[in-house]
């Protein structure tokens, strides 16, 4: 696709300002896919891979562990730019923190399998289970709040951390991709975002944030205490 295509279909799109002072969404999904239909359906086919790979809410909490890591690897294979492989180990690597964090607040050790989670880091993950902050603080400064929230039970604070988060690792990428492909996944990453933090609802945060961490943990979540 040419990049005045690009430049047509992004300038086309209602601007997004903020997340959290967002009352709706700048555009509705219907029309938003109508957008996206300029796009040339390689480039379809990988926003929906990425978008597949970083947004699990449709996933049942019995989803088969193994099955979803392998899927996940396969999806990130055919992603044809690096910048946005990058992006989706960040994405994934962030779930896989989450996950770690949860599972040593409940009590469970370090996992054995040869490969438990999802992105770049799970190993390393692995061998500094017993630090604080995992040995990634400086990758993700959010962890020590993630852990508060964690022994508070703070689950509202917890989801608004890890989408801030997101939010800002979005904005920094987009200053390198202005009219790009790279531009347009930014932008609906940074869509479903605001739709995400617009659809809150604060009673609903402690059961939907249970549920990502129950897909995250796989297996394990049966043998965890209940608390």
């Amino acid at each position: 696709m040419a990049d005045t295509a690009y430049y047509t279909l992004l300038t086309s799109l209602p601007h997004i300002d903020s997340l959290f002072n967002s009352r709706i969404t700048p555009i509705s999904r219907f029309q938003l896919d109508r957008r996206l239909s300029m796009l040339p359906q390689a480039d379809r086919d990988t926003l929906v891979n990425i978008e597949n790979l970083l947004h699990w809410d449709h996933l049942d909490n019995d989803v088969d562990e193994e099955r979803l890591i392998r899927l996940a690897e396969k999806l990130r294979q055919q992603i044809p730019s690096q910048t946005l492989r990058d992006l989706v180990d960040w994405r994934l690597d962030m779930r896989t923190v989450v996950s770690a964090l949860r599972r040593r607040h409940q009590g469970e050790a370090a996992p054995t399998q040869p490969k438990w989670s999802y992105g770049s880091r799970y190993e390393y993950i692995r061998s500094h289970w017993n630090a604080p902050t995992l040995g990634l603080a400086g990758a993700f400064p959010w962890i020590p709040t993630v852990n508060e929230c964690l022994r508070t039970r703070d689950h509202v604070t917890l989801e608004k951390t890890l989408l801030e988060a997101v939010w800002k690792q979005l904005e920094h990428l987009s200053t390198r991709h202005r009219f790009d492909f790279e531009a347009v996944v930014i932008y609906v990453l940074r869509w479903n975002l605001v739709s995400r933090w617009t659809s809150y609802d604060e009673n609903k945060a402690e059961s939907r944030f249970r549920q990502l961490v129950d897909i995250s943990l796989g297996e394990f979540r049966d043998q965890l205490p209940q608390v």
